[in-house]
């Protein structure tokens, strides 16, 4: 078992060290008392992995979303901006929720602020999250076992809110998340401590014992009470570090409890995946029946009702895969899951009909992106705005609220332009002012709060002359000699942008909006003839909104 050392090393990086700062408190309160042999041994393991250079930036991402999710007083701006700092994320997300599986309208979603609209703060959150685990748990050294450990979790997850439906069970994004995470710990020694966690599969095949004990022996804690460490510092709600806990060896009861609920079917979905991704056919299915029995009181599913909630799991983790890039046809997990589908079957079929794992590997190279990192593409602005358009037109057909039609509108523009920043700014009827309200990118509620003029009076400055003529402007350069002096004197002190774009929202003459749109340096921005028509596009929908919500 590791012992932690008296003096333990310190990253030498003074930034790094401030950003573990903020995840180091919740995981050391995590890890007390210190007096136990057990905590003092979780501390160690959780000081290691701090010191890994990704550790501390997954931490604040996963913290930070959990924050703004269970939260009343977050927005749905909030949730959509902090997922938009992230490009590869933003795109990835995109991409799962206009899969089949969780697309619930029909129509495709192009943007951050309506998959929250239609899905809802809890399946954006999961969907979020699951990406940037992916994202950030990767290495080369160690990839094939990080993958096939990682699409175990979200099988078990799919496979979760399947039977969670079956059973009529209420908050299914929660039976979700609760299954995903239900071996959080088996996952980060996977990625951690990769060298001691072969040792546990060693421990175990050599002795038969549990692998719970077998990490106990090996790290000093099991992997139960190393994920439920860390999702106590993440920021997870007490439902789901409690599900993370396994039932008593033996029946499981029928809970009283939702969350006992939960608690039971994280882990009999986890228990059922595992029996399917890594047992041999001839042990699968006898342990397929002792899981089904020691749950048949708690999780009540036939037989078929679990290989009904498989096979649509496994089409909805097949969108996953695709999603971050992996072929789930040249993996073990996605052979033993498809000869479990195809059983029946292939007793059945004569012998030379023996080819069905192959057709899995065919099915995913035919439905597999291009080769090549798809997220790391330019953006095509185009294709971006003519998508939200769209996204917008689908908005305003089927019942909406301004606020989100707007934050559409912001984020289209955002994500197409490659903004650094976009605010919408609104007019104050009472005093006349134009004020910034809602936008995104980075520190957007300082900037949103610089963002304030006065109407009343028509100085010779661009976002005076602009509100008040209804032209759109883009100033390239603030410092250039014919534009210096129609830059207010508050827009310097307050922003440090050297180009910006204007639209104003027009009615009767009279301005009613502006959007504000920049990046950091002069000649940055750059808008051609059909994006400009397609800008003009979006700002005349979210006039439409205001017209038809005044």
């Amino acid at each position: 078992m590791p012992q932690p050392p008296a003096n333990p090393p310190r990253p030498e990086n003074a930034p790094l060290r401030e950003r573990e700062a903020s995840v180091s408190d919740g995981l050391d309160d995590a890890s007390s008392p210190a007096a136990s042999p057990r905590h003092e041994a979780l501390e160690f393991l959780l000081r290691r992995m701090r010191h890994r250079g990704d550790f501390p930036a997954l931490s604040a991402s996963v913290v930070a979303i959990n924050r703004i999710t269970t939260s009343e007083s977050e927005s749905v701006a909030q949730l959509s901006d902090l997922i938009l700092r992230d490009f590869s994320l933003t795109n990835k997300l995109l991409r799962l929720v206009n899969s089949a599986h969780y697309r619930p309208t029909g129509s495709s979603i192009s943007t951050v602020s309506r998959a929250v609209i239609v899905l809802g703060f809890d399946a954006v959150r999961n969907i979020a999250i699951t990406v940037l685990l992916f994202e950030h748990l990767q290495d080369k050294d160690n990839a094939a076992h990080l993958k096939e450990e990682f699409l175990r979790a979200c099988l078990a997850g799919l496979l979760a809110r399947e039977i969670g439906q079956k059973l009529k069970m209420r908050d299914l994004e929660q039976a979700y998340i609760c299954s995903v995470f239900h071996n959080l710990g088996r996952l980060l020694s996977q990625y951690y401590f990769p060298q001691e966690t072969e040792d546990i599969r060693r421990v175990t095949r050599q002795t038969g014992c549990r692998e719970d004990i077998a990490a106990q022996q090996v790290l000093g804690v099991s992997f139960e009470e190393l994920g439920t460490g860390l999702a106590q510092a993440w920021g997870f709600p007490p439902v789901l570090v409690d599900s993370m806990r396994k039932p008593a060896e033996g029946p499981v009861r029928r809970p009283d409890t939702h969350e006992g609920r939960l608690r039971a079917l994280s882990a009999c979905a986890n228990e059922l995946c595992d029996a399917v991704a890594l047992l041999p056919a001839a042990e699968r299915d006898q342990a397929i029946r002792q899981i089904a029995g020691r749950f048949v009181d708690a999780v009540p599913v036939t037989d078929e009702g679990v290989r009904e909630a498989l096979a649509r799991s496994i089409d909805e983790l097949d969108d996953l895969a695709r999603v971050i890039q992996v072929d789930l046809g040249d993996m073990r997990i996605g052979r033993h899951v498809h000869q479990y589908l195809n059983a029946a079957e292939n007793a059945a079929a004569p012998a030379d009909h023996e080819l069905l794992p192959g057709e899995l590997s065919e099915r995913g190279a035919d439905t597999l992106d291009d080769a090549g990192d798809t997220d790391a593409r330019p953006v095509d602005a185009q294709a971006v705005l003519t998508a939200g358009i769209q996204d917008i037109s689908n908005a305003l057909l089927e019942g909406f609220k301004l606020n989100d039609i707007l934050r559409i509108t912001l984020e289209t523009m955002y994500r197409a332009m490659c903004f650094k920043h976009v605010v919408l700014c609104i007019r104050d009827a009472r005093t006349n002012t134009m004020t910034g309200r809602f936008g995104f990118g980075p520190e957007v509620e300082k900037l949103t709060r610089s963002l304030r003029f006065s109407l009343a009076t028509q100085p010779d400055n661009v976002f005076n002359v602009a509100t008040a003529k209804g032209a759109d402007v883009l100033i390239d350069d603030i410092d250039e000699p014919h534009i210096a002096r129609r830059i207010p004197e508050w827009y310097r002190k307050a922003l440090p942008s050297q180009t910006f774009v204007l639209l104003p929202l027009t009615l009767k003459g009279t301005p009613v909006a502006l959007i504000y749109a920049d990046k950091d340096h002069a000649g940055d921005i750059a808008i051609g003839e059909r994006e400009l028509a397609l800008l003009r596009t979006l700002r005349n929908q979210a006039l439409l909104a205001i017209k038809q919500s005044a």
